[in-house]
């Protein structure tokens, strides 16, 4: 399968952008939202920018993002020691969510356990 140029991909990327944030106003942004995007995805997306020469990634972002895994982290802290692990599903199974095996790790899919984790852990920000 062939990929088209990163170049063309961040150009639309930015074109998206532009349709729902003004960068060039202080106040603003987006927040980038996601299960556990702070020690990974907020940093790659950053380099992303910059591998296409644009230095002005908190022009669309605010610095601070919401990581969904932080958030769960004290609301599931006297469970921890019994999970197997923290991963997307296993954090959304242990608050009752039900998870289908087979569809974790399709993007579309695991926002929506995403937002359904943090509708349970965080509802004094909704």
């Amino acid at each position: 399968m062939e990929y088209p140029p990163m170049e063309e991909i961040y150009r639309q990327f930015v074109d998206m952008l532009s349709k729902y944030v003004d960068k060039y106003d202080r106040q603003d942004k987006f927040f980038l939202a996601g299960y556990n995007n702070a020690s990974f995805d907020n940093q790659f997306l950053r380099a992303w920018f910059i591998q296409n020469g644009d230095k002005y990634f908190g022009s669309w972002f605010w610095s601070n993002s919401i990581d969904v895994m932080v958030l769960a982290t004290p609301y599931l802290a006297a469970r921890r020691a019994e999970m197997e692990n923290f991963k997307q599903g296993t954090v959304a199974r242990s608050l009752g969510i039900d998870v289908d095996p087979n569809r974790l790790h399709d993007a579309l899919y695991d926002i929506e356990i995403c937002k359904a984790i943090f509708d349970i852990v965080s509802p004094q920000m909704i």
